[in-house]
């Protein structure tokens, strides 16, 4: 486990609505954590296109947790993991919680996916509490519920609430998509909550962190990297086809400390690696600028 803070401690320590980006792999989790966040969450529906634009039902937990286990045992940033595309029962949520909490994931969204009723659902959140007991994972109940109507909003209050409960650390109300139904559920539902998927309409924000961290949101995610490294990489991979070269790419992007080259590896610590196979290869070996070969 590599997370310096577990969830908890970070919004205690930070106490503001904490950005926490969706990511799909440990390229992705580092880049976040040099851009500033202090949190990120694995997502589902993102490892799927990476593994060949599969849908959630199309995957187990043993190929989610291939990645989390990779990312937690790397990144120093606390783990979220989109847990939707694991079996709706309380057994296997069981199993499954037990298995990413003593990886070193810091927080488990466990949700009530393909219509799973109430009882069983909230079966599945103390399942899941349990599992990281004696461990710093933390579980977040989320329903997906559309927030249509007065029905809607009664039945993801109670949900929610009773999930509470149960021992959930936080919730998620993933019918939100707006100010007017954050703040709604904001004042019904107790305890922290976690706004979900934020996006932008007209050029605005859905909500304003001020304003929802207020109502208990204390964190927001959305989505931006897998998309933003596809479209960086159709734009330098034209710019490259058309000059005949990788100059494009190797001189026009600048990595995060100001260095360019081809390779990404200075992007991450390779030097700290070298070092632990010092101590049992016994070779000293430092790590050179991109575009140089290692000693």
């Amino acid at each position: 486990m590599s997370a310096v803070l577990s969830i908890p401690e970070l919004i205690e320590k930070e106490k503001y609505c904490i950005h926490i980006p969706c990511i799909y792999d440990c390229s992705s989790a580092r880049a976040c954590e040099l851009a500033g966040y202090k949190a990120i969450l694995l997502s589902g529906g993102e490892v799927g296109e990476i593994f060949g634009a599969l849908s959630e039902d199309e995957m187990d937990s043993s190929e989610l947790f291939f990645i989390a286990e990779k990312i937690a045992s790397f990144s120093t940033l606390p783990l979220v993991i989109d847990c939707g595309c694991f079996k709706a029962d309380p057994s296997a949520t069981y199993r499954w919680s037990y298995k990413f909490a003593h990886a070193g994931c810091m927080g488990l969204l466990v949700e009530d996916e393909d219509n799973i009723d109430r009882g069983t659902f909230l079966k599945m959140v103390k399942a899941s509490v349990l599992a990281c007991k004696d461990t710093k994972c933390v579980v977040i109940a989320r329903t997906n519920r559309r927030l249509r109507n007065s029905d809607d909003f009664d039945y993801v209050v109670d949900i929610l609430n009773a999930a509470i409960n149960e021992g959930a650390f936080m919730t998620m109300a993933c019918g939100l998509n707006s100010a007017q139904k954050a703040e709604i559920i904001g004042k019904r539902v107790q305890g922290l909550k976690m706004y979900p998927d934020q996006t932008i309409h007209e050029g605005r924000p859905e909500v304003v962190d001020e304003e929802i961290y207020k109502l208990g949101y204390v964190m927001i995610s959305y989505h931006y990297t897998l998309k933003v490294a596809m479209a960086a990489i159709v734009e330098y991979g034209k710019k490259n086809l058309a000059a005949g070269n990788n100059k494009p790419a190797t001189e026009e992007v600048r990595l995060y400390n100001g260095s360019y080259g081809c390779s990404a590896m200075p992007m991450f610590d390779y030097q700290g690696k070298f070092d632990k196979q010092e101590a049992y290869t016994g070779i000293h070996r430092i790590a050179k600028i991109p575009g140089q070969e290692f000693d």
